[in-house]
C-alpha cells in the first residue's frame, strides 16, 4: 500500500470526479483510476460505488475516509519530526486560537512574544471557542486564546484552567459609507426599509455576541441575507456593500481609518470583549511556564 493512494482517495472525495481529481494530482485519469483500484484491492473492499453516476462512497468508503485522514496526519507528523523540522523539543507550544483572533491578533502577539523569549515554535490550530475549550480540557493543546464576555463564559474551572487577559476589543455594527460619510445601512432599520443583515452562523461565539447585543436593544428591522462562521468572509461582504454586519474592532482598524467602513449605530449597539489566554494548571511544558511567567509579571511582558 502506498501513501499516495490514500492522498488520491481523499482528493477524489473532495473533487467528486475522477477527471478533476486526476488533474489536481497531476496524473492522467487512467493512472489515477489505477491507484484507486490498487487501494481497493489492498483493502479488499470497494470504496467507490461505481453503479451510480458521479463519485459516491460505499459504506466501507465512508468509514475508510476517517481512517485515511488520520493515517495521513500521523504520517506527515512522523516525517516532520524525523526530518527534525519540528518540534520534538521543549520550545514547542501548541496553541488553539479562535478563528478571528488567529488572523488578526495572534500573528502580532506571537511576534512580540518571540522578541521577549527568543524562538518559540508554535503549532497553531484555528478553532471555534467550544472546540478550543475541549482541546484544553483533554490536554490536546497547551494554550487557548479566545474571546470572553461575562454573559458568554466558557465555564472553565479557573483553578484548573487559569487565564490572563491579553487585550480588549469591541464588536461594532459596520456599514460602507455614503458620499456624505453617513452609513448606507443604519440601525435599527425601518419596517418599510429593512436593513440587509450579514450574520454569523448559528452556534458561533461571535454570533452569540451579536444576539446578546440585539436582545439588549430595541427591535431591529432586518432582512437576513447572508451568514458565515468566518469574520473575514463577513467583513468582505460588508466592504462590498451587501449590508450591515458586526465585526471586532481589531479586524477593521485599517478600513475604518481609511473611511471605507463606518459605525452603523451608536454605542448602545457595541459590545466590549476580552481576549483571554488560558492554560491547564497542571501543564508541565517549560515554555508554557516561561510564557505564563512573562505575561503574569507586573509589566505584562
Amino acid at each position: 500500500m502506498q501513501i499516495k493512494w490514500i492522498e488520491d482517495f481523499l482528493t477524489l472525495t473532495d473533487a467528486r470526479a475522477f477527471s478533476r481529481a486526476a488533474e489536481r494530482r497531476n496524473v492522467s485519469q487512467p493512472t489515477f483510476s489505477r491507484h484507486i483500484q490498487a487501494l481497493e484491492d489492498w483493502l479488499g473492499v470497494e470504496l467507490i460505488d461505481r453503479s451510480s453516476q458521479g463519485v459516491h462512497l460505499t459504506a466501507a468508503g465512508r468509514i475508510f475516509r476517517g481512517f485515511a485522514v488520520d493515517i495521513l496526519r500521523r504520517t506527515y507528523d512522523m516525517r516532520t519530526v524525523l526530518r527534525g523540522q519540528s518540534p520534538a523539543n521543549v520550545d514547542t507550544v501548541r496553541f488553539s486560537v479562535a478563528h478571528t483572533l488567529s488572523l488578526t491578533f495572534f500573528p502580532r502577539w506571537l511576534g512580540q512574544l518571540k522578541e521577549s523569549l527568543g524562538n518559540v515554535v508554535a503549532r497553531v490550530g484555528a478553532v471555534n471557542v467550544p472546540e478550543g475549550a475541549s482541546a484544553l480540557i483533554e490536554g490536546a493543546t497547551d494554550l487557548l486564546i479566545a474571546y470572553h464576555h461575562p454573559q458568554l463564559p466558557m465555564l472553565l474551572d479557573p483553578v484548573r484552567f487559569p487565564y490572563i487577559t491579553l487585550a480588549t476589543d469591541r464588536m461594532l455594527p459596520l456599514s460602507v459609507p455614503r458620499e456624505d460619510g453617513r452609513p448606507c445601512y443604519k440601525l435599527p432599520g425601518q419596517v418599510e426599509a429593512a436593513v440587509p443583515f450579514l450574520a454569523y452562523s448559528s452556534g458561533t461565539y461571535l454570533g452569540h455576541v451579536v444576539e446578546m447585543i440585539l436582545l439588549a436593544n430595541e427591535r431591529c428591522h432586518f432582512d437576513r441575507s447572508f451568514d458565515t462562521h468566518m469574520s473575514e468572509a463577513l467583513k468582505a461582504m460588508v466592504l462590498e456593500g451587501h449590508g450591515l454586519g458586526w465585526l471586532p474592532e481589531s479586524c477593521v482598524g485599517r478600513e475604518m481609518s481609511e473611511g471605507r467602513l463606518v459605525p452603523a449605530g451608536p454605542a448602545q449597539w457595541t459590545c466590549p470583549l476580552e481576549v483571554r489566554l488560558h492554560r491547564a494548571a497542571e501543564n508541565g511544558n517549560p515554555m508554557v511556564d516561561r510564557i505564563w511567567a512573562l505575561l503574569s509579571a507586573p509589566s505584562g511582558g
